[in-house]
């Protein structure tokens, strides 16, 4: 009997461990849902970090894209799934600060409220563009003509953040003008260059390749000082439109109740990345600053974020829908 005793212990030593390598996070496929077009630079973002997340560590980690709702498609099936780690997406100025001021869906889903926020991985700012055939050389001469139009013009957003980018512009500018929504920034930047709206207000990484391209004539950036990646184009307050301020930022979220082993090898694993000069290169190349924030910091960054936009959309008057 105590043969058998001694036996059992024995092999129950030998299985544990086993058992707890087996189950570590992650043993299976994780998916992560962007919910934006492919292209889109929250889905460039995504990919430019998870690839790196993915070589190193040899996870299996998935790209599922689901576009529409200004984002909230993506976000309500990462709320849906099981927090078990094996479901995240990317957190943002779009789904989180300032689409639930301006998209019922998103007001609905409560993304700040309802979500684990993992980690603020970038920074960005934003730029104003019009196709380099347009006649508009300045600000001046769209606000010009939008005055003369008799609907003003016509400009393009695909994100929650660029619409508020763009009415606030168009407001602190005195452009007339009608904001046409699309399903993420590139189907806008299509439509500017193939000439059925005026211009885009975008973060300056959906611009940037474009921009150095020669395909698009940029006006201002809208941010507190110029870009290291387009040198030679003013800000609005360098052109005298006072203090047209707009930058946005983008995270890594799981659903509600995330385990802390979840969280912890997320964060791990992001601030090895994150430092890895390759990877800030790539991600500078497309205008954005990497700024790693964790754990409770960057929950308090979303609050504070959501509240300082919530001021922007109600200075540029959008109404939700």
């Amino acid at each position: 009997m105590m043969r058998w005793a001694r036996m059992a212990v024995m092999l129950g030593v030998g299985l544990f461990p086993t058992l707890a390598v087996a189950d570590a996070y992650p043993s299976k496929m994780i998916r992560f849902i962007v919910g934006f077009p492919a292209g889109n630079t929250i889905d460039v973002i995504s990919r430019i970090v998870i690839d790196d997340v993915r070589e190193r560590t040899g996870a299996v980690i998935v790209i599922e894209n689901r576009p529409g709702g200004l984002g909230a498609i993506g976000i309500q099936a990462v709320m849906a799934s099981a927090p078990d780690g094996y479901t995240l997406g990317p957190s943002s100025t779009a789904t989180h600060s300032v689409g639930p001021y301006v998209l019922r869906a998103l007001e609905n889903l409560k993304p700040v409220e309802s979500l684990t926020h993992v980690a603020l991985v970038t920074r960005f700012d934003f730029g104003v563009v019009v196709n380099s055939k347009s006649p508009f050389k300045t600000i001046q001469d769209i606000a010009s003509a939008s005055v003369k139009a008799p609907q003003g013009v016509n400009y393009g957003y695909g994100t929650a953040t660029s619409q508020a980018a763009g009415s606030g512009f168009a407001l602190a500018t005195g452009i007339k003008g009608t904001s046409v929504p699309y399903k993420g920034t590139p189907p806008a930047i299509t439509d500017l260059l193939g000439g059925q709206i005026e211009f885009v207000a975008a973060d300056l990484g959906a611009l940037v390749a474009h921009v150095q391209s020669g395909a698009l004539r940029p006006l201002a950036l809208l941010s507190e000082k110029r870009s290291a990646i387009l040198p030679d184009v003013p800000t609005a307050k360098e052109l005298g439109y006072g203090d047209v301020f707009f930058r946005g930022w983008v995270g890594f979220d799981g659903p509600r109740g995330l385990p802390d082993e979840v969280i912890q090898w997320w964060s791990e694993q992001l601030k090895v990345s994150l430092a890895k000069p390759p990877v800030q290169q790539r991600l500078l190349n497309i205008g954005m600053e990497t700024t790693p924030v964790f754990g409770a910091d960057f929950n308090n960054f979303v609050v504070a974020e959501q509240r300082r936009w919530a001021e922007q959309v109600a200075k540029a008057g959008i109404q939700i829908e």
